[in-house]
């Protein structure tokens, strides 16, 4: 089974901005730190393939595996990622936004595209599109507490 991923969330966070921008430029610690990656591997500037750890809950599993490139606009504070085609079984873009604000740092995080190959046992199918999106929802909102941890003023 596929199912398209599509997902925004944001959170304002008393974070260095200083230093997560000049992560943002190296990318790889800035992505390194989101949860349940398994292994993150270079392929080239400014592109890493990514393997996650299973996902999952009530007996069904997902292990996303893509590739993406990464623009960086520094003056911006914005990371933007693409998916490179070909590389294993989902295809997902987006961005990390970050914006000084005051004393916080306010975050957007988009990601969109399609998990592929998902094994879902028939009963289950209806609900798996916005099970996935709780799941994600779940990794994106220990990202942004990770960011916190490492980043936090």
């Amino acid at each position: 089974m596929d199912s398209k991923l599509s997902l925004d969330k944001t959170a304002s966070v008393a974070l260095n901005y200083e230093a997560v921008l000049a992560d943002l430029e190296a990318i790889e610690p800035l992505i390194s730190i989101f949860p349940k990656l398994e292994s993150l591997t270079k392929l080239g500037p400014n592109a890493f393939e990514w393997k996650l750890k299973p996902i999952g809950a009530m007996g069904v599993s997902h292990t996303v595996h893509y590739a993406a490139t990464y623009e960086v606009d520094k003056a911006n504070g914005r990371l933007n990622f693409h998916a490179k085609e070909g590389i294993g079984n989902a295809n997902l873009s987006g961005c990390f936004q970050f914006k000084q604000n005051g004393a916080k740092v306010d975050i957007e995080i988009e990601i969109k595209g399609l998990l592929r190959d998902i094994k879902v046992p028939m009963l289950l199918k209806a609900a798996t599109p916005g099970f996935i999106k709780t799941m994600f929802e779940g990794l994106v909102d220990r990202f942004i507490e990770k960011l916190e941890e490492k980043y936090g003023k």
